[in-house]
Parts: C-alpha cells; sequence; structure tokens
C-alpha cells in the first residue's frame, strides 16, 4: 500500500468523523503549533541556533496531515498503533511517536470531556460537539463525529 492510497483511506469520514471538506481547517490549524514544538525541541537537543537551513536534514517518515489522520482514527476508533503501521508500511513506532505529538495539540485546542475539567482525553467520542476550542470547525460549523450509514 502506498502512503496516498492510505491517506484517502483514512480521510474518509467513516475514519475521521470530520468531512474532508473541513478536514483542511483543523489541519491548517494545527500546522503551526507543531511546527512550532518541532524547532523548538531541535533548539533544545541542539543547545543553540541552526547549523542547517531549515528544510536540511532528514524528512519525517510521516508527514504532518498524515499525523493528523491516525491521531484522530486511532482517538476515534482505537485502531491499534500497528495497524495504522501497517496501513502507512511503517513501524508502530512511528505512529506511536506521531499519536504522542498530535494528541496534546488536539486537547489544547478545546477537545474535551463535558463537564469534567482536566479529564484526560482518550477517545473523540466523549468530546464536547463544540469542536475545535468551542467555537466549531472553520467556517461555523459545530464538530460532529460520522456515524455510518448518515
Amino acid at each position: 500500500m502506498t502512503k496516498e492510497w492510505a491517506r484517502a483511506a483514512l480521510s474518509h469520514p467513516a475514519f475521521t468523523g470530520i468531512s474532508r471538506a473541513r478536514l483542511g481547517g483543523p489541519i491548517e490549524e494545527l500546522a503551526g503549533p507543531w511546527a512550532a514544538r518541532c524547532e523548538s525541541a531541535l533548539h533544545e537537543r541542539r543547545g543553540g541556533k541552526r547549523k542547517q537551513r531549515p528544510g536540511a536534514g532528514p524528512k519525517h517518515d510521516l508527514v504532518f496531515t498524515d499525523r493528523v489522520l491516525v491521531t484522530l482514527v486511532h482517538l476515534r476508533h482505537q485502531l491499534p498503533h500497528a495497524a495504522l503501521a501497517e496501513l502507512y508500511s511503517l513501524e508502530r513506532s512511528t505512529i506511536t511517536r506521531a499519536i504522542g505529538e498530535i494528541r496534546p495539540l488536539l486537547a489544547e485546542r478545546g477537545f474535551s470531556v463535558p463537564d469534567r475539567t482536566g479529564v484526560r482525553l482518550r477517545t473523540l467520542a466523549p468530546s464536547r460537539a463544540g469542536g475545535w476550542a468551542g467555537k466549531g470547525l472553520p467556517g461555523g460549523a459545530p464538530w460532529r463525529a460520522a456515524t455510518p450509514g448518515q
């Protein structure tokens, strides 16, 4: 299987709970904070400024869009990391690391369990219908999980 095929399959609303038309908004919204976290971690590891130009060095095995998709699918369906890794022809640890990076960003954007502050989000099922930071998805539509048959 190719990564493009896996991306096309996992971006279906049956997997993510978000229509493909609206999926771009949250991905775009999370991209900046994710890039900032990555750069901050690299800066800390290096102990200073970059020694090479941005973009130099090894590339990610799983691009940002796929990281978000994998995380949404895992949270919504509890699909094992190994199964997701098989779809992308990657190691399980790559998927685990990707979910570990994206999950806190989702939590920061407002996915939480209603009426229970501080409860750690384990799946998207109990998340509030308000979506991204309580204001719905970009374009004003509320976030709602798609159910099979709709």
